[in-house]
């Protein structure tokens, strides 16, 4: 068995019945001469190559780091990019492409000569399937590993949603994309969207308490009305089990069509990032995902936090904060500047059977720093079920 990291691509629309054997040879070859032509893929020695052709492309194994695979991507995506603009539209190379790392194995085929097979490569051509025209996709075996390596591979390798493997299993894909490289759109086929929203709540009811929530709305670009979000949650453990992971729900009342247009934080009180395993709804208006901490919160922990951040429009000026679970303190906070025709927030309450709002009686605290007012409210011990909205 052999360890190695993936690098799979096919032309998309070579099987066409309408394409020509001449175009189509033409097409095979000017994809392995960009790709012999790459620098990454020439700096490596050939006896720390796997290669496997596989017709409409070929896959190739680096036995040496996890990175040759994405710097090989982004290389031959530009070649071609260059290539293709001398062409007509019917003679451009344009191709998908899967990264992974995993095992695989040789083996001897009919005549005799040694190949590779093996599940890092199956998985590989499954990570690449997903894809449509440009896309360079990662598994979240390799994709972490990159991103742990630098704020470079970071910045252009991103979550893209959950998708449906076979046997109904699911994995979060990642697609890599920049100046010159990937696609930004999202992936067409696979998508798997449940909410499991449901089965949280039932589980935090059994699992979990919030001991103390401090929520803090910041407006960024009043012009646009940009707000972060920040919501800090205490966690206590109630029960036996330990606390792996959250699901985090948002939803808002403008599109977004791309889950890192959010800049979604998720980190622990020692700021440890709480990494995102898990994009199981991405519509528009919704978004749900759930991350994982750096370790279990298990019964009797105590101090333990973790803070939620994201940016999104809020052109209606108002945010809702149902409870789902038991709170024992809450703190709200609205950040704004001044002389922007932004009026001081409102708390309200709302009933959750009736959707009436009634004023808060609840008293806020209001600072100024600067021309940013801050305007605070206090509440305690707050049961399950109840709503608070804040408009502006």
């Amino acid at each position: 068995m052999i360890h190695a990291n993936f690098f799979f691509v096919d032309i998309v629309g070579l099987s066409d019945t309408s394409m020509s054997t001449k175009t189509q040879i033409k097409k095979i070859e000017t994809l392995n001469k960009c790709i012999a032509e790459c620098q990454s893929f020439q700096s490596v020695p050939k006896e720390s190559l796997l290669l496997l052709p596989t017709g409409d492309g070929c896959c190739i194994g680096f036995l040496q780091g996890p990175e040759l695979p994405l710097l090989v991507a982004v290389e031959l995506h530009q070649k071609l990019a260059a290539y293709n603009k001398a062409k007509i539209p019917s003679e451009t190379v344009r191709v998908r492409i899967g990264l992974h790392s995993g095992n695989c194995f040789l083996v001897d085929d009919l005549l005799g000569q040694r190949n590779t097979w093996g599940p890092g490569i199956i998985y590989a051509r499954r990570v690449m399937d997903f894809g449509d025209d440009g896309h360079i996709l990662l598994s979240p075996t390799l994709a972490e590993d990159l991103r742990s390596l630098s704020d470079e591979y970071r910045d252009v390798i991103k979550p893209v949603h959950d998708v449906v493997l076979k046997h109904g299993t699911t994995m979060l894909l990642y697609s890599a994309y920049g100046e010159g490289f990937g696609n930004k759109n999202h992936p067409e086929k696979g998508a798997s969207v449940r909410s499991k929203y449901g089965e949280e709540i039932l589980r935090l009811q059994k699992t979990t308490l919030y001991p103390s929530i401090d929520l803090v709305l910041t407006v960024l670009e009043p012009e646009k009305m940009r707000v972060q979000h920040k919501r800090t949650y205490e966690v206590a453990n109630i029960s036996n089990e330990p606390i792996k992971n959250v699901l985090h729900g948002i939803a808002f009342d403008v599109d977004i069509p791309d889950f890192n247009d959010l800049n979604i934080k998720v980190y622990d009180e020692k700021d440890r990032e709480c990494r995102i395993t898990s994009i199981n709804v991405d519509k528009p208006d919704t978004k749900e995902f759930t991350t994982e901490f750096s370790e279990p919160i298990v019964k009797d922990d105590k101090g333990k936090k973790y803070t939620l951040e994201y940016e999104v429009p809020e052109p209606e000026r108002y945010f809702e904060n149902a409870f789902l679970i038991d709170c024992q303190k809450f703190n709200m906070s609205f950040h704004y500047p001044l002389n922007k025709k932004i009026k001081r927030p409102e708390l309200l309450e709302i009933n959750q059977e009736t959707e009436e709002s009634t004023q808060s009686k609840i008293e806020p605290k209001i600072t100024k720093d600067g021309n940013i007012e801050k305007v605070k409210w206090e509440i305690t011990d707050i049961p399950k079920g109840r709503t608070f909205r804040i408009e502006w």
